[in-house]
């Protein structure tokens, strides 16, 4: 699993880096649609990266290591959700992707 979770951040921060927006846009929080801090090592701070499960472990434990379940996540956004639903966890409305651009 670290190494899953070493190439899903390595992934996150290439996109993040990539010229094409929509790209880039798939390297952000998936939870709160906010640019995540690739230049700090996951976990660190409330903007670095964490990898998140769209489906939880605990319900969903053949799901943990599924490359298609995983999610790009703020540290602080990922720790408030917890296992609640994405859209139960109090952040406000996601920002639509033309906002970005």
């Amino acid at each position: 699993m670290h190494k899953l979770r070493d190439d899903f951040f390595d992934e996150g921060k290439a996109q993040s880096l990539s010229p094409d927006p929509d790209e880039r846009a798939e390297s952000d929080c998936w939870l709160c649609r906010g640019g995540i801090d690739y230049t700090v090592p996951p976990a660190t701070t409330p903007d670095s990266h964490t990898l998140d499960h769209a489906k939880d472990v605990d319900t969903y434990p053949e799901l943990q290591e599924d490359p298609d379940n995983f999610r790009h996540a703020h540290f602080s956004c990922n720790s408030s959700r917890g296992k609640r639903a994405p859209n139960d966890q109090g952040l406000g409305e996601p920002m639509p992707a033309w906002w970005k651009h």
